[in-house]
């Protein structure tokens, strides 16, 4: 007898259990459903996200602007044109930065800002006059407008690039010299930043810098203000609406926002404020208009705070 008559008998090795289609089709639906809750979470994180840096962007400003009263005495004017001023267009010949308005049937010439020109004389906005205080020296110095930052841009909108500006659409004619433009989400309270040469101290604030708005969130349609400058003029131009705002509105970012010398947001609960002691706050987009004219006013007399 040979050995092999004694080795035992192996059995056959059980097969492996395999997924049934029920089963593959519940386990797809478990996947299904944990994605649909992980989504909106995401989503949450990201629009939280997006907030807090557009208010450190706020807040940013706002050291800024309270430097630029250390150095001179005073806060920056919105700026505007002097008359003479121009600058060479991308292709050469000089040119001054304009729009002639529908709506109004007027041409709007504006001002660039200027290295040279003291506070009260400067031709660019607010936030032109606040570059060498957001690290930004060279630009201030070399005049590159064409340079989008993105301290000026909430990033719930749009991405920090500088972009060019049709010349005409359904709301104006627009003369850009044919450069790319660094825009800003944000715009000075008019009451608190009026055009050149008005330039104001803090001792012009008598409702108190804790009470009064510097800087918020402006209202914008992207449908009309992608592409244009209408209402959205970059920030190295004075005396615009781009770089302020006199309005009370808080609305959503949308369609059908009324842009217009408005306040308003990207962000769900409402429109983030930098106001003078240097805190950020959001308003309510139901906000009662009377406290948001007593909030904007410098010396209005009112007893509000913010929120």
């Amino acid at each position: 007898m040979t050995l092999d008559a004694y080795t035992p008998m192996r059995g056959a090795p059980p097969k492996a259990a395999a997924f049934t289609l029920v089963e593959m089709l519940v386990v797809i639906a478990i996947i299904g459903i944990l994605v649909a809750l992980l989504i909106p979470a995401v989503q949450g994180v990201r629009a939280a996200s997006s907030r807090i840096s557009c208010a450190s962007n706020l807040k940013n400003l706002g050291l800024a602007l309270l430097q630029h009263h250390d150095m001179f005495k005073v806060f920056p004017s919105n700026g505007g044109w002097d008359g003479k001023q121009t600058i060479p267009s991308a292709s050469g010949p000089p040119f001054t930065p304009e729009t002639f308005d529908f709506t109004t049937n007027k041409g709007y010439k504006f001002g660039v800002g200027d290295p040279t020109l003291s506070p009260q004389d400067q031709s660019g906005s607010w936030g032109y006059a606040i570059l060498p205080y957001v690290e930004q020296e060279a630009m201030y110095r070399q005049s590159e407008w064409q340079i989008g930052l993105s301290v000026f841009i909430c990033p719930s909108r749009r991405p920090p690039d500088a972009t060019p500006c049709v010349p005409n659409d359904a709301y104006g004619i627009y003369t850009s010299g044919g450069w790319e433009w660094g825009r800003t989400d944000y715009g000075a309270s008019i009451y608190a930043f009026d055009n050149r040469p008005k330039c104001r101290t803090t001792g012009d604030f008598t409702d108190g810098l804790s009470n009064t708005i510097l800087v918020g969130e402006k209202a914008y349609n992207r449908t009309v203000q992608a592409q244009s400058w209408y209402y959205d003029e970059p920030f190295f131009i004075g005396g615009s609406k781009g770089t302020s705002r006199d309005g009370i509105g808080l609305q959503p970012d949308g369609p059908n926002v009324n842009y217009k010398d408005n306040w308003g947001s990207a962000h769900s609960g409402g429109v983030q404020f930098l106001f003078g002691d240097g805190s950020v706050h959001l308003l309510a987009y139901d906000t009662e208009p009377n406290v948001v004219v007593a909030l904007m006013t410098i010396d209005g007399g009112e007893e509000v705070t913010p929120p």
